[in-house]
């Protein structure tokens, strides 16, 4: 079967969502971590704590990529859930495992080892502002962020109460512009851009597991609702694929280089501890 043709003006819209998580270039990055001025960002906000919660869980058990069209009311959400499985370097008689839950505990460490670490502002009370490319499509220019909350808090649900690391969008800037020095309104879209996901030590304490969940929903312009669902559904699955790859590889590439610091210093730590008493 042939592939259904996908135009250039629904993969316009498809990006101007979805690229928050395309792949990074530093040519308009911050220099390594700093405190971020105040932007127009568009924030995420749940009517209750429920809510939100539902919202996390619907998400969060969805299975692969995620595409729904109301044809009437031109509106749509697209999005992904994937699995995140890191095995980290470990030896049992260092103390690995507790070093992974030890790497876990801290938000800062994990939250910086999931992104080129020059292109996240540190904004304060756990919220992290990822940065990325900027983008040239037809006559689409995007420079997108998203302000993401990322915690860590020990799970009733795991023995011991080992901690499990957390993060939600609580707001984004696509940074849309049609024409030079013509912006566009996110709200006047209807975009939302929705992310969620969390980690916990794996069962056998030699890695991290955890999922991540993306969704983009909003109303299509005029021209876009006329494309039969199939280009929109072929869309919204390249760019699923293209930002589920890269969201995995990157967490995956920086886990592990940040763990590794980590567990190198506590190593070291420990034999300086044991050199000190051996001393005595």
């Amino acid at each position: 079967m042939k592939p259904l043709p996908v135009s250039p003006a629904s993969r316009s819209f498809m990006l101007l969502a979805l690229l928050s998580f395309a792949a990074p270039t530093r040519a308009f990055a911050p220099t390594g971590f700093g405190v971020a001025t105040t932007t127009n960002v568009v924030r995420l906000q749940a009517s209750t704590t429920e809510s939100l919660q539902e919202r996390r869980k619907t998400l969060l058990s969805r299975k692969g990529p995620f595409f729904e069209l109301d044809p009437k009311e031109g509106a749509v959400e697209f999005g992904a859930t994937a699995n995140l499985v890191t095995q980290l370097e470990n030896d049992e008689n260092d103390g690995g495992p507790s070093y992974i839950k030890e790497w876990l505990s801290d938000e800062q460490r994990v939250a910086t080892s999931i992104w080129d670490e020059d292109l996240i502002v540190i904004k304060g009370d756990s919220v992290y502002q990822l940065q990325v490319m900027k983008l040239k499509f037809v006559t689409l220019q995007l420079q997108p962020s998203v302000d993401i909350k990322m915690w860590t808090k020990k799970s009733a649900a795991i023995k011991g109460g080992d901690p499990v690391f957390y993060l939600q969008s609580v707001g984004f800037e696509p940074n849309i512009q049609v024409l030079p020095g013509l912006t566009i309104d996110a709200k006047a879209l209807g975009i939302d851009i929705e992310v969620v996901g969390q980690l916990a030590a794996t069962k056998d304490g030699k890695g991290v597991s955890g999922k991540i969940s993306f969704s983009t929903s909003g109303k299509l312009p005029g021209p876009l609702r006329i494309l039969p669902e199939g280009a929109l559904r072929a869309a919204s699955d390249s760019i699923n694929e293209t930002i589920t790859q890269f969201a995995i590889s990157s967490f995956q590439k920086g886990a592990i280089k940040k763990y590794q610091e980590f567990r190198a210093t506590k190593i070291a730590e420990q034999q300086k501890e044991q050199e000190e008493q051996q001393s005595l």
